[in-house]
């Protein structure tokens, strides 16, 4: 697969005057030169540079690529054309399926897996997303359950709106036919104009949601904060090159109050301190990931979009304690028949309803994680069982329902019993290796 990376941003607020914005150095390195050196490392070498703004010294410092062991050829847009205008004028060495990278971000990501990926998708285009502490200003998607893209929010949103956090990172993998949906007579952008093009036709975008490290370095803040992450080690830790420890976390009960069921995003409460407890998982850079039995699913008093919209505002509140979850897995289904309306094909026995291991596992393939040095947090001892199934560690909170059913799991102690999330987070940073 090629690799296109646009690479016109003039820098002015990092106040650049003799380069452009992608040969920033970030700790000594030119951004370029760190993606360059990131898609040869994962045996992308066929790459497109799309230059604009003081490009000849893109062209200078990288000539043909040889010297990088890559290949690359250069596109110079005669005019600013934004981010789609760019590829649309490089059509013509586009004509297979390609990554398409952003120059001004810093970026550690398994960009093999994500092209592996968008060819089993069956998706126009595959577009890789992740929640952050600022969804309130940043251009976010919703997906489905079946995680395609339903539609774009572009910032500013409304006060008080429950959004998705689920942030387009601009970072994506194309089908050549995508190009056909960029405007020729005009500056255009993909988030902002060609995707949402794409949806409304009824096009396929994949999301590709992963806890890897990507941040736009468009400010000296950020800069400084992208050479903070690369010297704590950061973000090696959140990339795929190792497993890594995770903090999962039990939804209702744990996260939210416990209501016998959350339906409507206006039932969503959280539990006092749940949003500063997060923060504190998401500042010590291990993926939180949320593992919820849903069964309500089965029984037909909610849909699944209908969860998607509760999690939505789980998002929203977290955010306002300047939270996140990097990813949540739910079960739908209920083993026993016999309500109405329930859901037949949902009523079965699995291997994802807590106490079975099914969502963790499928977390640590997706995310890399290694569960021998992971925890689960939950409100259960259904949770302990689960976390114990799957080789991690538990830790029960008297939140919720504070562990009632105990006497089904005789055999399952958890690690710790901890009286508020508060302090259950304590007790796991303090142990995870």
């Amino acid at each position: 697969m090629k690799v296109a990376i646009l690479a016109g941003g003039k820098g002015t607020r990092l106040g650049l005057t003799d380069r452009p914005k992608p040969m920033a150095p970030v700790a000594g390195v030119p951004l370029l030169e760190r993606q360059i050196a990131l898609a040869a490392e994962h045996g992308l070498k066929d790459i497109v540079l799309l230059n604009g703004h003081l490009g000849h010294v893109i062209e200078d410092y990288f000539g043909d690529g040889s010297r990088f062991g890559v290949r690359i050829r250069h596109c110079q847009e005669p005019e600013p054309l934004g981010s789609a205008g760019a590829v649309r004028a490089a059509r013509g060495l586009l004509d297979t399926p390609f990554l398409l990278l952003y120059g001004d971000t810093l970026m550690d990501v398994d960009l093999a897996r994500l092209a592996r990926v968008h060819r089993d998708g069956g998706a126009i285009g595959t577009l890789f997303v992740h929640p952050n502490d600022h969804p309130f200003d940043s251009d976010l998607v919703e997906v489905g359950a079946d995680r395609f893209v339903r539609r774009f929010l572009a910032k500013p949103h409304a006060e008080g709106a429950l959004l998705p956090n689920l942030a387009n990172a601009a970072l994506y993998a194309l089908q050549p036919e995508a190009i056909d949906f960029v405007p020729a007579d005009r500056a255009s952008d993909w988030g902002k104009d060609v995707f949402p093009a794409i949806v409304a036709a009824g096009g396929r975008l994949l999301s590709y949601r992963s806890c890897e490290y990507v941040k736009d370095m468009g400010t000296p803040a950020r800069l400084a904060l992208g050479e903070a992450d690369l010297a704590s080690g950061r973000v090696a830790r959140l990339s795929r090159r190792a497993p890594k420890p995770a903090v999962f976390l039990d939804r209702d009960g744990v996260l939210n109050v416990e209501k016998g069921g959350v339906h409507r995003p206006a039932d969503l409460e959280l539990e006092a301190g749940a949003g500063a407890a997060l923060a504190r998982i998401n500042a010590a850079g291990a993926p939180a990931i949320c593992v919820t039995n849903q069964p309500d699913i089965a029984k037909g008093f909610l849909s699944e979009d209908d969860l998607v919209a509760v999690m939505a505002a789980l998002d929203m509140r977290l955010a306002e304690a300047g939270s996140y979850l990097d990813d949540f897995y739910y079960c739908p289904h209920h083993p026993e028949a016999g309500w109405p309306g329930e859901v037949p094909a949902l009523k079965i026995a699995c291997e994802c309803r807590k106490p079975g291991p099914g969502m963790l596992l499928q977390a640590a393939q997706d995310h890399l994680i290694d569960l021998e040095r992971s925890w689960l947090i939950g409100d259960r001892y259904c949770d302990i069982a689960a976390a114990h199934a799957a080789g991690a560690r538990g830790v029960l909170v008297r939140t919720g329902h504070a562990g009632a059913d105990a006497a089904l799991f005789a055999d399952d102690v958890p690690d710790f019993v901890a009286d508020t999330l508060h302090a259950a987070v304590d007790y796991v940073l303090e142990r995870m290796t």
